[in-house]
């Protein structure tokens, strides 16, 4: 049954503060003015934002265009990304709560198919550490297990079939690890549980009760719910990207929604599981899904059950939070409990080089609306911009020295030289030729956490295409020595 829409509020979050000249400042005009700074300045192409206090929306906001060229709306669809892994707790937590499922039983009990490359730990890992990250399974993005895009039937237990060659990194409810892997399974659990397809489940017992109309679990919602076009960024700039909607990766991060669906999603974390006439979750079932559990890599942070726990620097509040991306979509969604506040920040946009820019508008506005004042943007990841810069340097290096190749073989086509050296000579450039050919397709792609080049193809295409110049390019100088060394032997 969907719920009563909450109507939108006076925008009332906080007390003004006064400037040294007396005049009052509006913090939720404040955060917007940020925000539009924020899109100009990361070039993001459609935007749209939620503030919410208590039991009201606040303030909320839709700027720019979807990929189809569309005005965004507040209920224009977006791809959540990993921020879907809440929503997969929470209906874990659902059938714990109903008794259908225990937090710390095996996995097994419930998809008792489950296989991974080690049996002991395919029989030891329990709902709970699948749920905080700490099965001791590694990040299956870089191994081509996620990003499928796939809505046949059964496609996510195909995926989750697919993880019987994995193997462990740490001994399961050891140190945390996130991994996509862990929901993928969590998904398929609930399908066993209940019978029902995962994304059906979702909606029946999530979504409607939330009165979430614009949101998509399914391909056939995705249609219905006209789920637009997202972009990437290549080389700085944003590209139109429209994959298919990925039904087999819903439970760990393809759920679609619009900022109002998302409002209504914050309003029940807020206000223990309530929603207008729905409940979803009892208070104490909401309050153990946004208790961090486990220590989480660096920052002092917490990961809890489907979301994370910490404290924000500038104001010191205790937040609980959680990202998400896909390829061409970024989202963000912080609860600030002990204030009744929430900010949810959707953005069609997205590129691994961009993460920490985009991560960083949801925290500023908090920290504004909290009276703060926002914190410089996280900047573009050094690493990225270095390995492109670096890759298009070689790339251009290696065209100078395919020109130049072909004009050295034309000249010596008329020189007479010695079997000797023509054989090193080709041999060595050769061997060069296949080993930055080898780098730039597999060494320089698995360096990333082990991913492939299809991976950098999706989430960094810039750098996957100049990996694939320099590759091409080496490639051509190895023929055309080849070539000339040939045709030289024949003369000897």
């Amino acid at each position: 049954m969907a719920a009563v829409l909450v109507p939108l509020a006076a925008a009332t979050p906080a007390p003004d503060e006064a400037t040294d000249d007396g005049r009052r400042i509006d913090p939720v005009a404040s955060a917007a003015d940020y925000l539009h700074q924020h899109m100009t300045e990361n070039r993001i192409p459609g935007m749209a934002y939620a503030i919410v206090r208590g039991n009201q929306v606040i303030d909320q906001k839709a700027w720019g265009i979807d990929g189809d060229g569309r005005s965004i709306t507040p209920q224009t669809p977006f791809v959540l990304g990993s921020l879907t892994k809440s929503f997969t707790a929470l209906a874990v937590m659902q059938l714990v709560e109903a008794g259908r499922v225990e937090l710390d039983a095996p996995v097994r009990e419930h998809v008792p198919w489950l296989r991974l490359a080690e049996e002991s730990v395919a029989a030891r890992i329990t709902v709970r550490q699948l749920l905080t990250h700490t099965t001791g399974l590694p990040q299956v993005a870089t191994m081509g297990l996620t990003d499928r895009y796939d809505n046949s039937p059964d496609g996510l237990t195909r995926s989750v079939r697919d993880l019987a060659g994995v193997r462990s990194t740490t001994r399961p409810g050891g140190a945390y690890q996130y991994s996509d892997a862990n929901y993928m399974i969590l998904g398929a659990l609930v399908e066993a549980v209940t019978g029902q397809p995962y994304g059906e489940h979702l909606r029946a017992h999530v979504l409607d009760p939330l009165g979430m109309t614009g949101s998509a679990a399914t391909a056939a919602e995705a249609r219905v719910a006209g789920v637009p076009a997202g972009h990437r960024y290549y080389f700085g700039r944003p590209q139109r990207f429209d994959p298919p909607f990925d039904t087999s990766g819903v439970s760990y991060g393809f759920l679609a929604a619009s900022l109002s669906d998302m409002t209504h999603y914050a309003l029940a974390q807020l206000n223990e599981g309530r929603y207008g006439d729905s409940t979803v979750l009892s208070p104490p079932g909401i309050a153990q899904l946004h208790a961090g559990q486990v220590s989480t890599d660096g920052g002092g942070g917490r990961y809890g059950l489907g979301w994370r726990e910490g404290s924000l620097d500038g104001t010191g509040d205790r937040i609980v939070w959680h990202a998400g991306a896909t390829a061409n979509y970024f989202s963000h969604l912080v609860l600030v409990p002990e204030s009744d506040l929430a900010v949810v920040i959707l953005s069609n946009v997205y590129s691994l080089a961009m993460d920490g820019p985009l991560t960083s508008a949801a925290f500023n506005v908090v920290r504004i609306i909290q009276g703060g004042a926002p914190q410089p943007e996280t900047a573009e990841d050094p690493i990225l911009a270095w390995t492109l810069s670096g890759l298009l340097a070689l790339a251009g290096l290696l065209l100078a020295l395919l020109i130049w190749s072909l004009v050295r073989a034309l000249r010596r086509g008329r020189v007479r030289r010695s079997r000797r050296r023509i054989i090193i000579g080709a041999t060595g450039w050769v061997a060069s030729c296949v080993t930055l050919l080898g780098g730039a397709l597999w060494v320089l792609p698995a360096m990333w956490d082990g991913a492939g080049l299809a991976q950098v193809l999706l989430f960094a295409p810039d750098i996957g295409h100049a990996m694939i110049a320099v590759a091409v390019l080496a490639g051509a100088i190895a023929v055309v020595r080849l070539g000339a060394a040939g045709c030289a032997l024949t003369r000897e």
